[in-house]
């Protein structure tokens, strides 16, 4: 059986194709019903791969990153040399957004406290296993 990543890519590259072809033709794609469902198609097939295909931690950690950076950025935009902050419906929403990134941050960072201690557990045990053999022979001395 084929592998679905495979199938996937080779799918996108081909919507990608007609979808390039019918702009090129200059049909508009919020008017013409087929390039709208060519690119809906396309859309879809982007998202399954992004599912079969997880990112690794550090991955994640620079996306969360980037993504603070951004809202943090947009939210100085809004505060900036207002006088009621609160009067601003968007305020709320950013802040929210940005306590709900600062979670996954935090846990990234637990999951990465566990990582590089389970790498300290494989690497430490070698050496005190040689060095606690020696110690029992002189225990039953």
């Amino acid at each position: 059986m084929a592998d679905p990543k495979e199938a996937l890519k080779k799918k996108i590259a081909d919507l990608k194709e007609q979808v390039a072809k019918q702009s090129a033709a200059g049909k508009d794609s919020k008017h013409d019903p087929a390039l709208r469902k060519l690119r809906k198609d396309l859309k879809r097939a982007q998202r399954k791969l992004a599912l079969l295909t997880p990112l690794n931690h550090d991955q994640k950690v620079a996306r969360v990153t980037k993504l603070t950076d951004l809202l943090a950025k947009r939210l100085s935009e809004l505060t900036q040399g207002a006088k009621k902050v609160q009067a601003n419906p968007y305020v709320r929403s950013i802040k929210k957004k940005t306590k709900s990134l600062n979670k996954r941050k935090k846990k990234l960072d637990r999951i990465a406290k566990k990582l590089a201690a389970k790498a300290a557990a494989k690497s430490a045990p070698a050496a005190p296993a040689a060095s606690a053999a020696p110690a029992a022979e002189v225990e039953k001395k």
